[in-house]
């Protein structure tokens, strides 16, 4: 695949000592969905700020297609840009609103009027052309500001939590919808969000970012299934994690001591010393519950019947919040608040990760 944009030891500061982001370097290929995800001042919304132009890096470069972006302005690098607060103008209609990215672009009317035409029908807004956005819903003037940002046919489209103000149903709704867009065009889209299952549903990588930095970016299912820090595996999802001592190890298999003295077994993450503190991770759907037999026994403390599935809180290692998530089909009716039973995974479903702080 063609590389579109290349971040190159990227680094930025507001107040010259405190950095930012810190040396960031990413390539994004051309018709890829990448997602940029993070807790509040992780630097997401920075490093996408400085791709639109808005913000300029204080060291390193930006490629677009192997040019530098640093020289050009905003509204001359192509890029369509969406936004949590959608930044329609009230005092036009939805025609009027995404005729004017057209206009700074210089493009005569007659091509203008079909541009709009075409990028109405994509978002299936047609027939609401002549109205202003104060008459509209909040997933309608978010079609909107979608369509805008399509309408010159950028390269590039950027989009900054731009579904954070529709409610859940909604939300769900525009998700497909933009994923779909995404396909039907060949669009390359970074997209800035916190919530994490809406950067697990759409993007084709996710870039965990931390403290300035790329924690991790893999797909989606890797990024879940196989963190390669203890704060990815906290941060996407629901975790169990267990701090505790390699005491032995087998290729790529440790011997886990845990908080109470329990030893279990996990996959080494970039850990190879008999000694070395970890915290183990498990996620709480692969674990599994019987009367005996298990690695580490546990006491129920209590359960949430869910329809689908199970919520069980356990006392086990040491942690008075083990979570586990059961099928309702393997629930065992006679187990009760107080029940004794042990808890056990496959190996690949434990990773040993890097002490949490």
């Amino acid at each position: 695949m063609t590389c579109l944009v290349s971040f190159k030891k990227i680094q930025k500061t507001y107040d010259g000592e405190k950095l930012v982001v810190k040396d960031l370097n990413l390539d994004i290929a051309e018709g890829e969905f990448v997602t940029l995800l993070g807790p509040s001042g992780s630097g997401k919304t920075t490093s996408l700020m400085m791709l639109a132009g808005f913000e300029r890096p204080t060291q390193g470069e930006i490629l677009l297609k192997n040019q530098p972006l640093h020289t050009q302005p905003p509204h001359k690098r192509n890029i369509g840009m969406v936004f949590q607060n959608y930044a329609l103008f009230p005092h036009m209609t939805v025609e009027q609103n995404l005729a004017f990215p057209l206009s700074v672009r210089k493009i005569n009317q007659v091509d203008a009027a079909l541009k709009v035409k075409r990028a109405l029908e994509m978002v299936k807004l047609q027939d609401l052309a002549k109205r202003y956005p104060a008459q509209m819903s909040g997933g309608q003037q978010q079609r909107v500001a979608l369509a805008r940002a399509l309408v010159f046919q950028p390269k590039l489209v950027l989009m900054d939590e731009p579904l954070g103000a529709l409610d859940k149903q909604l939300r769900e709704h525009m998700q497909l919808e933009i994923k779909h867009l995404h396909k039907e065009l060949g669009l390359t889209v970074v997209y800035v969000t916190h919530d994490q299952s809406e950067a697990l549903t759409m993007s084709d990588r996710v870039a965990v970012f931390n403290d300035g930095m790329i924690q991790q970016i893999d797909s989606p299912a890797t990024i879940y299934e196989a963190p390669n820090k203890s704060f990815v595996a906290r941060f996407i999802g629901e975790n169990n994690a267990i701090p505790g001592v390699i005491t032995k190890i087998d290729g790529a298999i440790g011997e886990i001591q845990l908080a109470d003295g329990t030893k279990a077994h996990a996959q080494l993450v970039d850990l190879n010393q008999v000694g070395d503190k970890v915290s183990m991770c498990i996620r709480p759907e692969r674990i599994k519950v019987a009367d005996s037999g298990g690695q580490i026994p546990a006491r129920i403390r209590e359960y949430i019947y869910l329809g689908d599935h199970v919520r069980m809180i356990t006392e086990a290692a040491g942690n008075k919040d083990f979570m586990v998530k059961l099928p309702i089909s393997q629930m065992n009716p006679a187990w009760a608040s107080g029940s004794l039973v042990t808890l056990d995974w496959d190996i690949e479903h434990a990773r040993a990760l890097d002490p949490v702080q």
